[in-house]
């Protein structure tokens, strides 16, 4: 087989392979979308035309209704990769649109010429318009990558269209495509430059894939919140050398085991669920929210003082003295207790167990109210009778 075989052959090989391919990384969750894979198997389905053609007229009709149609899923693939509106009112009208024009070019007035500049030019727009959108979108090397590989396809295809139509004329005539100079620089540019296309989206779904695998890892999965180790690699950040500053506040939901035995503990996960989310929705930017197990949470205030901790704390647990649970499955009020420290240059974990040693008092003081590491110091004497007179009901806090 001499190399000019091997040039015309070699491209319908390789998308079908990259169709399985990306077809096995959807079905198996690693792909965002089918659209990949629909694309690539478009994309082949042209190339065998040219491989093992038919008849001329046939087969520029079909492979510009195939190329249209991989631009298109292309498109929505890096659409959905970055999480971007579709825009399908938009894209949608281009790509059905363009069928008016080709069957024109194709079947009533042909001419070869306009036609593959059409292609080229329907394609550049449906993969371009998504890559422009996405831009900005693109932080990390692998979907930079991505986006600079869309963007080179999308300029081939304009130089190539541009060239063959304007400058290097090619034929009008139908039959004259299969040994054309414009089809063979089509068969030699997607076998160098734009392979780097479907690397460049195999790299990117790598990386994303690994961001969920690290999100997933530090997530507790009832609640969507930071567990304990994505809590501990969160505000790592926050410090330095030396420590960490800011506050800490545990709360625990009140007499959360008569929840469980009254309502069930498919009622009670109901509820962890709720208060996590009460507790997002008075996050802000220097927070960090946790769920470090059953119905305890801790937050860690980057920069805060104890008493503007204290006002955080009292604002939640207000919001959730009030909140309506009924659609959790619970016809009382559920309440909180919380528990306030702060810590200056120092590790999280000693401020955790003063914070811990505040939720406790807030706990035998009566429930549904915020204590304060602070108060432990100034009247430790007085914390001390009161917990040995509430020993009995109140050891390790319960509820």
């Amino acid at each position: 087989m001499d190399t000019q075989n091997v040039i015309f052959y070699l491209p319908s090989s390789i998308f079908v392979i990259l169709a399985f391919f990306f077809l096995l990384l959807w079905r198996l969750g690693l792909s965002s979308s089918w659209q990949w894979a629909a694309g690539f198997a478009q994309t082949a389905c042209g190339f065998a035309l040219s491989s093992f053609p038919i008849e001329p007229t046939f087969d520029q009709f079909v492979s510009g209704v195939f190329y249209t149609g991989a631009a298109y899923c292309y498109g929505s693939a890096i659409l959905i990769h970055f999480a971007e509106n579709k825009w399908w009112p938009v894209r949608r009208p281009v790509a059905i649109g363009f069928m008016v024009p080709h069957t024109y070019l194709v079947l009533v007035e042909p001419s070869l010429r306009l036609d593959l500049f059409l292609i080229e030019m329907v394609f550049a727009f449906l993969l371009g318009f998504s890559v422009w959108k996405v831009a900005p979108k693109a932080k990390p090397a692998a979907d930079l990558a991505l986006v600079a590989a869309g963007a080179l396809v999308v300029v081939d295809c304009l130089i190539r269209g541009i060239l063959f139509t304007f400058v290097f004329r090619t034929s009008e005539a139908m039959s004259d495509f299969l040994h054309s100079a414009y089809n063979i620089s089509v068969h030699v540019t997607t076998i160098t430059v734009c392979l780097l296309f479907p690397f460049g989206a195999i790299a990117a779904m790598t990386a994303a894939a690994i961001d969920r695998h690290r999100h997933s890892a530090g997530r507790d999965p009832l609640t969507g919140l930071l567990n304990r180790r994505g809590f501990n690699a969160a505000v790592e950040g926050a410090g330095d050398a030396i420590g960490l500053s800011g506050a800490v506040v545990l709360c625990d939901i009140d007499h959360f085991k008569q929840i469980n035995d009254t309502f069930g503990h498919a009622t009670g996960d109901r509820v962890i669920v709720e208060v996590g989310n009460r507790l997002s929705q008075l996050q802000d930017d220097r927070m960090h929210i946790a769920r470090f197990g059953g119905e305890e949470f801790v937050v860690f205030m980057d920069s805060a003082r104890e008493d503007d901790a204290a006002r955080w704390a009292e604002r939640a647990r207000r919001h959730l003295a009030a909140s309506d649970w009924s659609a959790a499955g619970i016809t009382g009020q559920v309440t909180a207790s919380f528990g306030v420290a702060e810590m200056k240059r120092s590790l999280i974990d000693p401020a955790i167990e003063r914070a811990d040693r505040a939720l406790y008092l807030a706990k035998v003081a009566g429930r549904d109210r915020v204590a304060s590491a602070s108060s432990l110091r100034s009247g430790q004497r007085d914390f001390v009778a009161t917990t040995s007179d509430s020993a009995a009901c109140s050891m390790n806090a319960p509820g």
